[in-house]
């Protein structure tokens, strides 16, 4: 009896080691590299907007807002806070375009909600970049908005570069059709029609406005040609993750005729690495958050989303 003790207990003890040496190895859930310059806009046209962002956040108050949060998340590494925060500076940036723009990622949440407690720097942030206060909107968990989602990726997609990162915070992109009500909007109403439904109200970076009006429009005409057959049926593969707004003129293709098969032809166009990924079905987890990998990253942006989740995350996971 205690020989077989014994042996199960070598072996239990080797099957734990072949396992965190397997971990160690794995990719981690936010990769520990450089948040890019500008928040990685697109085009430089976005640039005296991202200026504004920066010098309207009064001097030392993101610095105690890092603090608060890591403090209160103690297995949060830094540089998990300085993406998740470089996320939410991007989505502050959306807000300063659209009139409406849903929270998607609970990490960023986070660090939107702990801003909130130093009222007054808050206040002076948003009055100074918006022209008045931006009120909380919580993280989307248990209403499901698709269509609205994908609407946010591609508003997202247009003004910003993805990163691995930026998949992993926000859950991933593209993952279901855009709303064929939005869609229907932008084929049909005019632009002043469309600045007042689906854009900030002023004249606040009013060309930028229009021009993602005008851009969204030009991939649905572009559509209606492929479909026509006027122009081949060809899209253009991204081979990196820093690529994926080649993926935008193909979701609203998708999206207008084959709805119904959106998420095969997408997975289709998904660079390598992305598809890797995908298929590996594996689970990462860190005191950040876990995803996996099986859920096209669902996991990543809220954690209500069909990802994954442990028990051993401690606090920066959650079911």
């Amino acid at each position: 009896m205690e020989l077989f003790l014994v042996f199960f207990g070598v072996i239990f003890f080797a099957v734990i080691i072949k396992v965190l040496s397997a971990g160690s190895k794995g990719n981690a859930f936010i990769k520990d590299e450089p948040v890019p310059k500008h928040l990685g806009i697109q085009s430089e046209d976005y640039m005296p907007m991202i200026l504004r962002l920066e010098k309207s956040l009064p001097e030392g108050y993101s610095e105690n807002v890092k603090n608060r949060v890591l403090r209160d998340h103690p297995r949060w590494k830094d540089h998990e806070y300085d993406w998740a925060f470089f996320e939410l500076k991007r989505y502050f940036a959306m807000n300063a375009i659209l009139r409406t723009v849903p929270m998607f990622s609970s990490k960023a949440d986070e660090i939107w909600h702990e801003m909130l407690m130093f009222t007054r720097e808050y206040e002076q942030f948003t009055n100074i970049f918006f022209g008045e206060y931006l009120h909380h909107s919580p993280n989307i968990e248990s209403t499901p908005m698709p269509g609205e989602r994908t609407f946010f990726d591609w508003g997202y997609l247009s003004l910003f570069e993805a990163r691995h990162n930026s998949r992993r915070i926000w859950g991933g992109f593209l993952k279901n059709p855009i709303k064929k009500e939005i869609l229907d909007d932008f084929r049909i109403m005019d632009e002043t029609a469309l600045l007042n439904k689906y854009f900030r109200a002023g004249n606040d970076w009013l060309d930028l406005k229009k021009k993602l009006i005008e851009k969204l429009r030009r991939e649905i005409s572009e559509a209606e040609s492929m479909k026509l057959g006027k122009e081949p049926l060809e899209f253009t593969k991204p081979s990196t993750v820093s690529q994926y707004s080649y993926l935008l003129f193909p979701a609203v293709y998708f999206s207008v005729y084959e709805p119904d098969g959106f998420e095969d032809h997408m997975n289709e166009l998904l660079p390598r690495e992305l598809t890797k990924d995908i298929g590996a079905g594996s689970v990462y987890c860190s005191g950040f958050s876990c995803s996996s990998h099986a859920d096209h990253d669902s996991g990543g942006g809220h954690d209500s989303g069909g990802g994954s989740s442990c028990s051993s995350c401690g606090s920066g996971c959650s079911s």
